[in-house]
């Protein structure tokens, strides 16, 4: 988790009804209690990047994640990329559920 996050990112999960988690030690240690719930695959798509007058990155991604039996669940990225020592890591994500389809849009707008 040191190769793709900051030592003190913030990982939003308000979207969820959780507190954030802080610090990389936080999201492993809830990696860790979600035991085999976690997903056995994970891919990432939709990937664009924008690049802010501050130097750090926005980057806005869509992820899938597959259990175990098979079912799959969808979320939204919105990451913060900051150049380290270390080379580029995240400093903040938001993970947003994609619970809706179309984005709640329906034929009547």
């Amino acid at each position: 988790m040191e190769e793709l996050f900051t030592s003190d990112v913030v990982y939003d999960l308000t979207d969820f009804g959780q507190e954030p988690l802080l610090g990389v030690a936080a999201i492993r240690e809830a990696a860790w209690a979600l035991g085999a719930a976690n997903p056995v695959a994970h891919h990432v798509t939709n990937v664009v990047v924008t690049v802010s007058a501050d130097g750090r990155v926005q980057v806005r991604s869509k992820a899938l994640g597959i259990k175990a039996d098979g079912s799959c669940g969808s979320v939204s990225y919105d990451d913060t990329i900051v150049r380290t020592a270390d080379g580029w890591r995240i400093s903040r994500r938001k993970i947003s559920p994609r619970r809706t389809p179309l984005g709640g849009m329906t034929e009547s707008g």
